[in-house]
This record gives structure tokens, C-alpha cells and sequence, in this order.
């Protein structure tokens, strides 16, 4: 006889450190700016599962932290959101396995967009589905799960994006390899978007990339956000590192900061 269990597990994913398609579901591209010049914006949700996928379309606020997302206050929505000036559509769907659609989302005509940046979060959700995890002869276990995923949408008013790296050092994982853990400030009156990448130039050598994080994003609301890299290694030669701040997606070409730091040889 077959022991089946039912529950429901809602990931409201946003609140990782990066936006994250699941296994079943994707969410693409990772984020959408809207403004005058560009007042719509399109979402491609695909179905990778081998079940029919329910979903609904809304929105949701998240504040911007140290290390990714937060449920935004009352206080915070007030001054955050750009949902009130968007709309989104469709509001509900159903895809078969295999399949994709496309979300629309745009400014409302006729409102005034405010100085500045707001934002919000595309939020897809599914119903729960019964999905066979394990299989034993003629018994089984099952798990109705309920996806969430989510990317910002970005109603920007502005063009002045800036950002400085700040605090920086040398830590090492529980493997004892060696990471780079460092801290962008955001400035200005938009928020900056691109990668982070550390290059290193040991003594009478080339050279050479140790490692990268894409997808980094300066937002306003959060005083500073922090990033690490791992390098997968435990320790470096004498050298010059590099750190740099680089734009991407509308920013690509940009250099917000860049800092060198001398490294001592290895005791």
C-alpha cells in the first residue's frame, strides 16, 4: 500500500541572494527596467516538469538587504514600490509539460512616473502538484509541492547610477580555501547592476581572472550589499589583486569602482 503525504511548500525565492529558476519552473531574464523611453517589458516562464503547472501572476515587495531580499515594511512599500504605476499580464495560466508563455508587464497610461527608482517583484506561483519522489516496489512516497519564483521590475527615473566598493578581505571557507568577501555602496539616484570580478597579477607572471559574480545589483534601499567570491584554492603568491565593479545590461561598458591591493607572499 502506497504512503502518501501531502504538504505544500511555498519559496518565495527573491529572498536568496540571486534570482533562482527552479528545476521545474524558469523565470527569464532576471530582471526588467521600465521607463519612458522603454515602457514595456517582457517575462518567458517555461514548464520543465512533466506535469501540467497552474500558476499566478502578481506582485510583490521585497526590501533590498545586506545579502538579498526582505518582506517590505508598510513604511517601506510607501516609498518602494512600483507596482502602483505597473500592470501585468496574464494574471493566471496553464502550461503543459514542455511548454513557455510570456508575462507582459508595463507602465499604466497617462501616470507620472516619480524622480528617482521604484521597484517591485514579478512574483509566479503554482498550485501545489503531486510529484513521485521515491518509488519501492509497490509502495511510494509523494509530495505536493507549490513553486514560487520572482525577478524586480525597475520603474526608473534617473540616469545617475554610482557605486563604490568598500570594505574588503581575504577569508576562507570550512574547506579552508581561500574567498573574497567585499562590499559595494550604492550611490546616486538610481541603482547600479553588473558583475563582480577579481583578477590577480602574481610577480613576473601574467595576469589572470580568479573568479566573478554576476548578477550583482547596487539597490538604493540597502546601505550596502555584500559579495563573495570563492577563489577554490588556499593560498595566493605575491601579487597585485584587482577588484572591479563592472556594468552590465544597460550599465555594460561602465566601471563603477575599482580597487588594487598588494598580496604578501604565503608564510
Amino acid at each position: 500500500m502506497a504512503i502518501v503525504v501531502n504538504f505544500c511548500v511555498s519559496l518565495l525565492l527573491t529572498l536568496l541572494a540571486v534570482t533562482y529558476a527552479h528545476a521545474d519552473m524558469g523565470l527569464a531574464p532576471l530582471r526588467q527596467v521600465l521607463s519612458v523611453e522603454q515602457p514595456r517589458g517582457t517575462f518567458t516562464v517555461s514548464n520543465a516538469s512533466e506535469h501540467i503547472m497552474d500558476g499566478r501572476v502578481s506582485w510583490v515587495d521585497l526590501s533590498a538587504t545586506d545579502i538579498g531580499y526582505a518582506p517590505a515594511t508598510p513604511d517601506a512599500r510607501s516609498h518602494l514600490s512600483a507596482a502602483p504605476y505597473l500592470m501585468v499580464s496574464p494574471a493566471q495560466f496553464r502550461l503543459k509539460p514542455g511548454e513557455r508563455m510570456q508575462v507582459e508587464v508595463w507602465i499604466k497610461d497617462g501616470v507620472e512616473i516619480p524622480k528617482g527608482e521604484r521597484r517591485s517583484h514579478l512574483l509566479i506561483e503554482t498550485d501545489a502538484s503531486r510529484t513521485p519522489i521515491r518509488k519501492a516496489s509497490n509502495s511510494g512516497l509523494q509530495v505536493d509541492v507549490g513553486l514560487g519564483i520572482s525577478a524586480p521590475v525597475i520603474l526608473r527615473n534617473g540616469d545617475d547610477a554610482k557605486a563604490k566598493i568598500t570594505e574588503t578581505r581575504l577569508l576562507r571557507d570550512d574547506q579552508g580555501l581561500l574567498m573574497l568577501e567585499t562590499t559595494i555602496a550604492p550611490r546616486g539616484n538610481i541603482s547600479s547592476y553588473g558583475r563582480m570580478v577579481v583578477n590577480f597579477t602574481p610577480e613576473n607572471a601574467p595576469t589572470r581572472e580568479l573568479g566573478r559574480r554576476e548578477n550583482v545589483a547596487g539597490f538604493l534601499d540597502a546601505p550596502e550589499r555584500i559579495i563573495t567570491i570563492p577563489f577554490g584554492f588556499v593560498a595566493l603568491n605575491a601579487g597585485e589583486l584587482e577588484l572591479r565593479f563592472e556594468g552590465s545590461d544597460e550599465f555594460e561598458g561602465v566601471l563603477f569602482d575599482r580597487r588594487l591591493f598588494d598580496v604578501a607572499p604565503p608564510d
